[in-house]
């Protein structure tokens, strides 16, 4: 009876009190929050806080490598919807910073980290030279921005060719008119040729923009899934992080291919449906006359 109340004063005690969230772990949240609500910009700065947030100790450089590269990625979408080039010079600051930290370790520690921080920068660099001043945002906004989407006029349909009237003078027996109807196929069948060629490059090349969409669509829902097993709060495994990285680096390249031949892929189709429009509508109106001398005077016929 006497063990009673000690059992009772054990279990009404109060628990260990929780610990508290450090500083990075509230910023890692809070870029969460940001990157399910859509505001890709807030939420790269709160995955850049977090990152320099993260104390010092031997696991410090994974948490760091996937904040950095998630910052990054939220950047660039920021930069692709609105054409702000202040989301991809506070990428790049990020990385200069990423780069600098990685060579304080050992040449041969973290050769991933090394080369997706390389392979960032060579993209990004590139697009923001010159651009990255000490202005207002309004004005990183105003350089950042093309001054408004280029103006595409669809083709204009070919003018319509008078019928020609030509005055022949009077021919031997022997030439054949047939002979004329062979010399104008010949003359379409260059146009045709180039239509049919350039449109069957133009799909071939629209195909394969389609393949590195698809390609590039299935890495993010990979590195997606990699986030939602990961959240950036926790601590993520080395080769996990470096799958991570590798994952956004492919579907990175993979749009970058598409685009780079769908642009021209639809440049080509447009092209080949021009020149076979052209070769259909010579083919329709393409009349010509003649002036024949005869034995009642002249006669007028008309060749198809």
């Amino acid at each position: 009876m006497m063990l009673f109340p000690v059992f009772l004063a054990v279990v009404l005690s109060p628990g260990p009190a929780e610990t508290p969230a450090e500083p990075w772990q509230v910023h890692a949240a809070e870029c969460q929050r940001r990157k399910a609500a859509g505001e890709h910009a807030k939420a790269g700065d709160a995955c850049r806080r977090a990152f320099e947030a993260v104390p010092e100790r031997p696991e410090s450089f994974d948490q760091r490598s996937l904040l950095a590269f998630s910052a990054v990625r939220l950047y660039k979408k920021a930069h692709k919807a609105s054409y702000d080039v202040a989301p991809l010079c506070n990428a790049a600051a990020l990385l200069r910073t990423f780069e600098a930290q990685l060579a304080t370790l050992p040449p041969a520690d973290r050769p991933g980290d090394r080369a997706g921080v390389a392979d960032a920068l060579r993209e990004i660099e590139p697009r923001i030279a010159g651009m990255c001043t000490d202005a207002s945002p309004d004005d990183l906004v105003a350089v950042g921005r093309p001054a408004g989407k280029p103006k595409t006029d669809p083709p204009a349909s070919p003018a319509q060719m008078p019928a020609a009237v030509v005055v022949q003078p009077a021919r031997p027996a022997m030439t054949s008119k047939t002979d004329r109807p062979s010399i104008r196929s010949g003359e379409r069948r260059p146009l045709r040729i180039a239509g049919l060629t350039t449109l069957g490059v133009g799909l071939a090349l629209g195909g394969g923009a389609i393949a590195m969409l698809v390609r590039g669509a299935a890495m993010d829902v990979q590195v997606d899934s990699l986030n939602a097993t990961y959240p950036a709060s926790t601590m993520i495994p080395h080769a996990e992080a470096q799958r991570f990285h590798d994952l956004t680096r492919q579907g990175e390249r993979a749009n970058d291919l598409a685009l780079g031949l769908g642009v021209p892929a639809l440049a080509l189709f447009i092209s080949g449906v021009t020149l076979l429009g052209i070769d259909a509508h010579q083919r329709r109106t393409d009349r010509r006359f003649a002036v024949h001398p005869g034995p009642a005077g002249l006669r007028l016929t008309m060749e198809f």
